[in-house]
């Protein structure tokens, strides 16, 4: 039903994007072979022809690049950058050699003490394999051209929950640790669980970052809040007409009823840490 209405909404889709072009920023998470659907997860094969189809038919930028063109200048044509999260070893062996291959830069947000192999992300439980990239990873992908090192927090937690001291801590300190780590200035965040408020978006911007990223769905404009950035998650479940839908906006329209659902969910109790109920879209 969900594509059937995209399919509709199409040629809307492409007219808006043709009388007013933006970034399109694009939200991926692991790229791997799994025995079973991850929403969080795509597979090696579906990526390179995703990537493929950006190179071919896409001006595809960096985050940086893509953030200066829609600030800076007229655009005669949209804007693609593709974005990872929570830094899984998986986008250095996996993804980076298809990103390389079609020269597509990418942003990889790293959460520090997954990279310290303290700690990893709650949904995947023990794992006999390491999940996350260590720092050494890390360093070797902020070595390589095209890839920029984002900040996603210290622990992964929900800021909104949290005190103001330790949520400032999970920002700015998971900054400070990451530019020591790989000796280059790190100038974006991810919020978590793209939970954000007032107060987290004030302290992204007090702790020096020059832009964040939400999981609010659409397109960036100049008038877009550069410290509530919107994106497009890709999951294996788009399919070339799907991932082509997705990247006309065709279902930006749904998925902003989704969003507004799961705010609305968020805001009052449900979802998150001790919730009786998960209400996830």
């Amino acid at each position: 039903m969900r594509r059937l209405l995209a399919q509709i909404i199409l040629p809307y889709a492409r007219l808006c994007t043709w009388v007013q072009p933006g970034l399109r920023i694009l939200m991926y998470h692991r790229v791997a072979t799994l025995p079973h659907y991850d929403q969080l997860t795509v597979s090696p094969a579906r990526f390179a022809r995703q990537m493929e189809k950006l190179a071919c038919e896409c001006r595809v930028v960096s985050l940086a690049d893509g953030l200066r063109a829609i600030h800076e200048s007229q655009l005669r044509q949209p804007l693609v950058a593709v974005t990872f999260d929570d830094g899984y070893r998986d986008n250095l062996t996996e993804a980076l050699p298809i990103l390389r291959r079609y020269a597509v830069p990418a942003t990889i947000f790293v959460t520090t003490r997954f990279c310290d192999q303290a700690e990893s992300h709650p949904r995947y439980g023990p794992s006999p394999q390491r999940l996350h990239l260590d720092w050494d990873e890390v360093a070797v992908l902020a070595a390589t051209p095209g890839v920029t090192i984002g900040s996603h927090t210290l622990h992964h937690p929900y800021l909104p929950t949290l005190p103001e001291a330790q949520a400032r801590e999970e920002i700015s300190q998971s900054r400070t640790i990451i530019e020591s780590r790989i000796g280059q200035p790190v100038a974006f965040f991810c919020y978590p669980s793209g939970d954000l408020g007032p107060r987290e978006l004030r302290l992204v911007h007090e702790s020096g970052y020059a832009a964040a990223v939400s999981v609010a769905p659409g397109v960036n404009y100049r008038s877009t809040d550069p410290m509530k950035l919107r994106r497009t998650e890709i999951t294996d479940r788009d399919d070339d007409e799907a991932f082509a839908l997705k990247i006309a906006g065709a279902f930006d329209p749904i998925h902003r009823l989704l969003h507004a659902r799961r705010t609305w969910n968020f805001a009052r109790g449900y979802g998150r840490p001790g919730a009786q109920t998960t209400a996830r879209p």
